[in-house]
């Protein structure tokens, strides 16, 4: 089991196609790379094993899984995930839509600095995607509570607070165009060869 978690955060608007990029990502290196929705986690928990919490219920839903949920309730979930995956064997993780602000990011770095002596994120991967591509993509899954109202606000909440955290980490970001016309599997060739160009992936590669 590796000693410290290769972090990679993955950010981009709605509908931008970050769960299936990272889902095929880590189809590809399904040994020791996690791929960890932070949403559907979230979900998860408050629907099955935390479903007696009601601080953390309350915490979850105030934010809203779509929203805002405090950086110290947050972090500690994840970490307890990433612990229980790296008794398994993983040591790369793929956080699928988190941080989605700047306080959440600066709780995760202090927690993971606390647990692994280390800075975070290893990487970080940015999904652009036209608002009217996302917008489209969005209506068409259909999925729960999807609606256009919702997608704007949701296109509106990642352009004024999740780019934050993206602007952060500009000087090493890993960018994947989501664009009108291009396929998934031509956004994960981008992706990938990206990812290869990028020292910190190429070293954690050699030593998988």
């Amino acid at each position: 089991m590796a000693e410290k978690p290769f972090i990679v955060f993955v950010l981009g608007p709605p509908a931008s196609g970050k769960g299936t990029l990272c889902k095929r990502l880590a189809d590809a290196h399904k040994q020791y790379l996690y791929h960890l929705s932070v949403g559907d986690y979230l979900r998860y928990l408050i629907n099955g094993p935390l479903s007696d919490q009601a601080d953390i219920i309350d915490s979850v839903r105030s934010g809203g899984t779509r929203g805002l949920v405090r950086g110290d309730v947050i972090v500690s979930l994840l970490l307890d995930k990433i612990n229980e995956e790296m008794g398994k064997g993983k040591s790369v993780f793929l956080l699928d839509g988190f941080p989605r602000n700047l306080e959440q990011d600066e709780a995760f770095k202090a927690l993971m600095n606390t647990e692994f002596n280390r800075g975070t994120p290893d990487l970080t991967i940015s999904i652009s995607c036209p608002r009217e591509t996302a917008r489209a993509r969005y209506l068409n899954r259909k999925r729960g509570d999807d609606s256009e109202e919702l997608f704007d606000k949701r296109y509106s909440d990642y352009e004024g607070r999740d780019r934050k955290v993206v602007e952060l980490y500009q000087k090493n970001l890993v960018e994947v165009r989501a664009v009108e016309g291009r396929s998934i599997d031509q956004s994960f060739q981008e992706m990938t060869e990206a990812l290869y160009r990028t020292p910190a992936w190429k070293a954690m590669m050699s030593k998988a």
